[in-house]
């Protein structure tokens, strides 16, 4: 990779660039994820056996509380009194926010995956035209082309190398973040149901 970025003339620097900010949001994703979901089974167990006592202090807990369901139920702690219909809504909102939070910086991965190809090809183009002006101006050298042609297959070679990571990572963050939300909606549908009868329960003192 380091003779191609040497080789690929001025568009080598936009891909290098992209190249270190792709493997930056990799590896921030894989520990993010990785801890997020240890955290996510540990904070469910917790506040299930939490919540079965009616205790509600567990959502405070500094040790969960960056887990997708220990943020989901603390925001759904605030409409207890509500209808069961009403909270049912709120978690659907809430859970669209913790998708937004697991799917961060995975656009700007894409977006790399999607444009480093062009980037290589504005490179190559790049390339064969230094290659045809250095044979307007020195005629048929066969040092100069070669230098052209090199320049202009190193830019699209570069820029393919870039890419095809940063769409594989791409595709592989999504399938897991899919997985995991996957595990906070069944995590939430079991814990919904014991703030709920919380709600019926307030609902009816209220009513009495």
């Amino acid at each position: 990779m380091l003779q191609l970025f040497t080789q690929a003339g001025l568009a080598a620097w936009p891909l290098g660039l992209a190249s270190i900010l792709a493997l930056a949001v990799v590896l921030e994703r894989l520990v993010t994820l990785g801890r997020m979901k240890q955290l996510e089974d540990r904070a469910f167990m917790i506040l299930q056996m939490a919540l079965e006592k009616g205790d509600f202090s567990a959502l405070r807990d500094g040790q969960i509380a960056a887990a997708p369901v220990t943020k989901i139920m603390d925001s759904l702690t605030e409409m207890r009194g509500a209808s069961p219909e009403a909270i049912y809504h709120a978690a659907d909102i809430a859970l669209s926010m913790q998708r937004l939070r697991l799917r961060r910086y995975l656009g700007t991965l894409a977006t790399i995956g999607s444009t480093a190809p062009f980037v290589g090809l504005f490179g190559t183009v790049l390339g064969i035209m230094a290659a045809f002006h250095g044979m307007s101006q020195a005629g048929l050298s066969g040092e100069r082309m070669a230098a052209g042609i090199s320049e202009a297959l190193s830019a699209t070679a570069l820029g393919l190398l870039v890419a095809v990571p940063s769409v594989i990572a791409y595709n592989y963050f999504v399938g897991r973040v899919g997985s995991m939300l996957l595990q906070v909606q069944g995590h939430v549908a079991r814990l919904v149901p014991l703030i709920s009868s919380e709600s019926s329960s307030v609902r009816a003192a209220r009513e009495a």
